[in-house]
C-alpha cells in the first residue's frame, strides 16, 4: 500500500475544519469559530464565508434538492440557509440545554430536520409548522439561558464579571427564528453524545419511499427509528446494534449496507435487511471519524490522519496519509464529469482527492476534463526541462515524447524536427479542422516546454520553494512548480481545447502546435529548423502564443506589442600580467577596467538615463496622440480599483517608459579574482542590453553599438584589447489589436470572464476581494516579486472591474514571435493567461487555477469561430 498521493487540490482554512458539505459546484466547510465558508469546486477559491455561530460549527448537512444547507454548532443552536445566497432561512434552539449539536439530516419528504445532541437527546423541527414553537421565546435563547454550573454565583452570592454575556447576547444569524418545542425531543435517545445520524430509505417492502433514521452514539449503539408517526407518539425505535467499549463516530450508507467508523479503530458494516454484522475492518491509525462509500469504495478517515481505501470484497487497496492533524470532516460527491471525496481536519487544511479511475475516461471525456488536464500538467512538470544543462537533456526529450503521446492520443498528426545536436526536438502536432474546406483558417501555436532551472530542496533543508518545484503543490486556488505558468500550463491548456473541439466535431480552423525546447537557452537552430520544415509547418494565417502576463492580478489582458532586445558582451584584454597598483600604477596607464569604464560612459548620458550611440533615437516614432490615448485608458481602467496609484498621468507615463520607449542596462562588470586588494586587472568584462522598440531592428542595433564602441575605443589608444560579443538579439513585435485574431482573443475573454459567468446562479455574500492576490498571506508565504508593483494590490470588485480585456504591451522580448510573422506572412497575438503574480522564473512560481481552466475555455471559442 502507497502511504502518498496527491490531493487534487488543497486548501488553507482560517480555522480547524470540523463539518463539509459537497454541493456541484460548491465546497461548504464548517469551521472553528462558527465560520461558513464556501469554496468554488471549479478554482477552489473562497467565494464568501458567513459568521454563522457564536461556537465551532459541528454538522453540515444538505438536504436532497441541494437548495437548504443545515448548519449545527457547540453554541446549541441549529442554522438553515439557502444554498444559493447563503443567506439565512431560520434559527432553531431548544427548549431546554442540550449542549453541543453535533449532527443533523433532513428528510425532503416530511420537511423535518433530525439533530443529534450532546446530552443524548434526539430532536426535530418541521420547517414551516406554525405549531411547532414559531414563537420564538428569547428567554430559552441559549445565547442568555443560565446554565446550572457555569453561570452559578460564585463566593459572596455574586456572579463573576468574566462570565457574564456580551452586551448583544447571543449571535443573531438572521432568518426566522424558533424555539423547538419541548415535546419535539425524544430524551436518552443514546446514553451519550449523538455523534452521528443519516436517514435511508427502501428499508420496508412495503414502502420503498418509507424513510428510516440511523443514529450513532458515543455509547457504542446504533439504532434505527420510525419517524413516520412524529405528532402521536415521537420516534419510535425499531432496532438496535450494540458495540461495548467503542463509541460510533460516523455513518455511511450504500444499498442495503451500513457502515460505521469506531473510535476502536475498526470499521463495521451491517447488513440493515437481516440486521446482522457482516464484517469488521481493522482500519488502526487511531479512531475512525470518518467513512464514506465513494465510487464503490469504502473510505475510512482516522484521528492520526490517514485514509484507508477498502473495495467492495473489503480488500484493502489503498492507504495514505492525507493530513497532519486529525481528520474530523469528510464528504463526497458524484457528478456526470467527476467524483470528488474531500476531507477536512485540524491541520487546518481541507483536501480533494480524486476517487474515479482515470482510465475509464473516454478520449472525448478527457479533452473536456479539469482533472485530467491537472493531471496531465502534474506529471508534465516532474520533468526537469532545464535547456541550458546537458545535465537534464534526456529529461528533455522524454517530456517531448510525453507530449507527443498526449497529442497523438486526441487525434492529432505529430512530428519531432531536430535542431541540431544537443538540442532538445520541436514538436509540431497538427489537429484538422472538423469540416474539411478550403475556407478553414489556419492557426499556428508557439510555446516552449523548457523551463528555468530550480533548486530541489534535499531533504531536510531549508528551500526558498515552498516544496519540490518538480512537483506541483495545488493549494489555495493556485498551482505552484516550476513551468505551470511558462510555458507547460498555457500549452496543455491550448492542447486541451483543441482537443476537445476536434472530439466534438466543433474544430472550425486548422490548429497546428509548434512547441521547442530551447527558448529559456536562446532557441539555439529553431529559425534554420522552421526555415527547413516551412511547408510541412504551413500555411499559417494567425500567429498565436501565450506566455505573458497580466498587468496586475484582476483584469485579462491582451498584448499586442513587445520590445526587442541585444545582448552584448564587452571585454578589454591587456597583453600584460596583472600589475600592482602603488608598483606599477600610472596615471597615463591604460588599464583594462579603466577604458571599459570610460566606453560604458559612453553609451549614456550625464545623468544615465539617455542612450548616445549616434543615430540612436533616429528611428524611434514619435508619440501620437492616438497612442498616448492608448496608454490612458490603461491606466483609467486600473486607476478605481489600485489605490496606491495616485496620478494616472504619472502612472501612464511610467508604462511608456516600460513599453514603447528604448532602455539600456548594464548587467554586470567583472574582473578576474584579484590576489590582493591593489591588483590592476590584466581582463575586464561588462554584459549588456538594450531594449528596442518596433521602429528600430535588432541588427541595425547591434551594428550601431559595435560600430560606436570600436571608434570610441581607437580614439583613447594604448594598446589593450577589443572583444566586442553580440550574444542573443530579438526584433522587437507590434501587432494589430483590430485584426480579426485579437477581436476574436477580445470576444472570448467577455464571454468567458463576465460577471454573469463567473456568479454561476448563485448571489452569495462578498467576504472580501474575489480575486487571489500575491499579498494573501493566509498560506504565510513570503510576497510574491515582480516588476509590476500592482501584482499585490487590488481592491476591484463585480461592479468597477472592467468587462474589456486591457489592450497591453510589454518590455520583454520574445524572439519567435516578429520571425514566425516574416516567415509565414501571418499576424500574431499574445494571449496572456497569467497574472501579473505568478512569478515566473522566480521562486514559487504559479498559476491560478481560473486563469488556467478559463484560458482553455477563451481559446475553445476561438479555435471554433475562425
Amino acid at each position: 500500500m502507497s502511504d502518498a498521493k496527491d490531493p487534487v487540490h488543497r486548501i488553507h482554512a482560517p480555522g480547524s475544519v470540523q463539518a463539509l458539505a459537497l454541493d456541484n459546484d460548491i465546497l461548504f466547510a464548517g469551521l472553528q469559530g462558527g465560520i461558513v465558508a464556501a469554496y468554488s469546486l471549479d478554482t477552489f477559491e473562497l467565494v464568501s464565508s458567513v459568521q454563522a455561530h457564536e461556537e465551532s460549527v459541528l454538522g453540515l448537512h444538505l438536504c436532497s434538492r441541494h437548495d437548504l444547507l443545515f448548519s449545527t454548532g457547540a453554541d446549541s443552536i441549529v442554522n438553515v440557509w439557502s444554498t444559493q445566497s447563503l443567506q439565512p432561512l431560520y434559527s432553531l434552539h431548544s427548549h431546554f440545554e442540550v449542549g453541543d449539536i453535533f449532527c443533523i439530516s433532513y428528510s425532503y419528504r416530511t420537511r423535518v430536520a433530525f439533530f443529534g445532541a450532546q446530552n443524548g437527546s434526539i430532536g426535530w423541527y418541521q420547517l414551516h409548522d406554525q405549531r411547532n414553537g414559531d414563537h420564538h421565546n428569547a428567554h430559552f435563547s441559549p445565547g442568555t439561558r443560565k446554565h446550572r454550573f457555569f453561570d452559578s454565583l460564585g463566593p459572596g452570592g455574586s456572579q463573576d464579571p468574566l462570565q457574564l454575556r456580551g452586551p448583544n447576547g447571543a449571535l443573531n444569524a438572521g432568518g426566522h427564528r424558533a424555539t423547538i418545542s419541548s415535546d419535539h425531543y425524544h430524551a436518552y435517545g443514546h446514553k451519550s453524545y449523538v455523534y452521528s445520524m443519516l436517514l435511508v430509505k427502501g428499508l420496508f417492502q412495503h414502502d420503498d419511499e418509507e424513510e428510516v433514521l440511523i443514529t450513532g452514539g458515543g455509547g457504542g449503539t446504533i439504532k434505527l427509528w420510525k419517524i413516520e408517526d412524529l405528532n402521536n407518539g415521537g420516534l419510535l425505535e425499531l432496532f438496535k446494534f450494540k458495540n461495548k467499549d467503542s463509541s460510533v463516530l460516523s455513518l455511511s450508507y450504500s444499498g442495503t449496507f451500513l457502515y460505521a467508523g469506531m473510535s476502536n479503530g475498526f470499521a463495521h458494516i451491517y447488513n440493515l435487511s437481516s440486521c446482522q454484522l457482516v464484517q469488521k475492518l481493522n482500519v488502526g491509525y487511531g479512531h475512525v471519524s470518518q467513512i464514506q462509500i465513494s465510487c464503490g469504495s469504502i473510505v475510512c478517515g482516522t484521528s492520526a490522519g490517514w485514509l484507508k481505501q477498502y473495495n467492495s470484497q473489503f480488500a484493502e487497496t489503498a492507504c495514505w496519509k492525507a493530513h497532519d492533524g486529525k481528520i474530523l470532516a469528510s464528504d463526497h460527491e458524484h457528478m456526470p464529469t467527476r467524483k470528488i471525496f474531500a476531507t477536512g481536519g485540524n491541520d487546518n487544511t481541507i483536501a480533494l482527492w480524486d476517487t474515479k479511475d482515470p482510465a475509464s475516461k473516454s478520449v472525448a471525456q478527457a479533452a473536456q476534463s479539469d482533472d485530467d488536464l491537472l493531471r496531465t500538467l502534474r506529471k508534465f512538470v516532474t520533468y526537469r526541462t532545464v535547456s541550458s544543462s546537458q545535465r537534464y537533456a534526456r529529461e528533455c526529450h522524454e517530456a517531448v515524447n510525453f507530449l507527443r503521446k498526449l497529442c497523438s492520443a486526441f487525434g492529432a498528426t505529430t512530428t519531432l524536427l531536430s535542431p541540431g545536436e544537443g538540442v532538445s526536438p520541436i514538436l509540431l502536432a497538427k489537429f484538422t479542422a472538423s469540416v474539411d474546406s478550403n475556407d478553414s483558417k489556419n492557426v499556428l501555436f508557439y510555446g516552449h516546454y523548457d523551463v528555468v532551472d530550480a533548486e530541489v530542496p534535499a531533504p531536510g533543508s531549508t528551500s526558498t520553494w515552498n516544496g519540490d518545484p518538480f512537483n506541483i503543490e495545488p493549494l489555495n486556488g493556485f498551482f505552484y512548480g516550476r513551468g505551470v505558468s511558462d510555458n507547460k500550463g498555457p500549452i496543455l491548456a491550448a492542447v486541451y481545447a483543441a482537443a476537445d473541439l476536434a472530439q466534438r466535431g466543433l474544430l472550425s480552423c486548422n490548429v497546428s502546435f509548434l512547441l521547442e525546447g530551447d527558448e529559456e537557452a536562446g532557441s539555439r537552430g529553431f529559425r534554420p529548423t522552421v526555415q527547413q520544415h516551412h511547408e510541412a509547418i504551413g500555411p499559417v494565417d494567425h500567429i498565436l502564443l501565450s506566455n505573458s502576463y497580466w498587468l496586475d492580478d484582476h483584469i485579462p489582458c491582451l498584448t499586442f506589442g513587445m520590445r526587442g532586445v541585444v545582448h552584448a558582451t564587452i571585454q578589454i584584454a591587456s597583453d600584460r600580467p596583472d600589475l600592482h597598483s602603488g608598483m606599477d600604477g600610472k596615471s597615463v596607464q591604460h588599464e583594462p577596467l579603466k577604458d571599459l569604464t570610460v566606453l560604458l560612459g559612453s553609451l549614456l548620458g550625464g545623468d544615465g538615463t539617455e542612450i548616445t550611440i549616434p543615430g540612436f533615437d533616429n528611428a524611434i516614432d514619435k508619440l501620437t496622440d492616438t497612442e498616448a490615448n492608448v496608454y490612458k485608458r490603461v491606466a483609467s481602467s486600473l486607476l478605481e480599483g489600485h489605490p496606491e496609484i495616485k496620478s494616472q498621468q504619472e502612472f501612464a507615463q511610467s508604462l511608456m517608459q516600460r513599453w514603447r520607449y528604448p532602455n539600456l542596462t548594464i548587467h554586470q562588470i567583472s574582473v578576474p579574482e584579484a590576489k590582493t586588494a591593489v591588483t590592476i586587472s590584466r581582463v575586464a568584462l561588462a554584459t549588456l542590453s538594450i531594449r528596442i522598440v518596433p521602429s528600430q531592428t535588432a541588427e541595425d542595433v547591434a551594428q550601431g553599438l559595435t560600430r560606436h564602441l570600436e571608434d570610441r575605443f581607437a580614439k583613447l589608444g594604448g594598446t589593450n584589447k577589443l572583444s566586442i560579443g553580440i550574444t542573443s538579439k530579438a526584433d522587437p513585435w507590434l501587432g494589430n489589436p483590430h485584426s480579426p485574431l485579437f477581436q476574436a482573443l477580445r470576444s472570448a475573454i467577455v464571454d468567458v470572464w463576465s460577471p454573469a459567468t463567473e456568479a454561476g446562479g448563485r448571489s452569495f455574500p462578498n467576504s472580501g476581494t474575489a480575486t487571489p492576490t500575491a499579498s494573501d498571506t493566509s498560506t504565510a508565504r513570503p510576497p510574491h516579486r515582480r516588476a509590476s508593483v500592482l501584482a499585490s494590490h487590488g481592491t476591484f470588485t463585480t461592479s468597477n472591474t472592467p468587462h474589456e480585456p486591457l489592450f497591453i504591451r510589454e518590455g520583454g522580448s520574445i524572439p519567435a514571435i516578429s520571425f514566425l510573422e516574416r516567415e509565414f506572412g501571418a499576424d500574431a497575438a499574445m494571449f496572456p493567461m497569467g497574472q501579473a503574480s505568478d512569478n515566473a522564473h522566480l521562486d514559487n512560481e504559479r498559476i491560478r487555477v481560473e486563469n488556467l481552466y478559463k484560458g482553455r475555455e477563451v481559446l475553445k471559442k476561438v479555435f471554433a469561430m475562425l
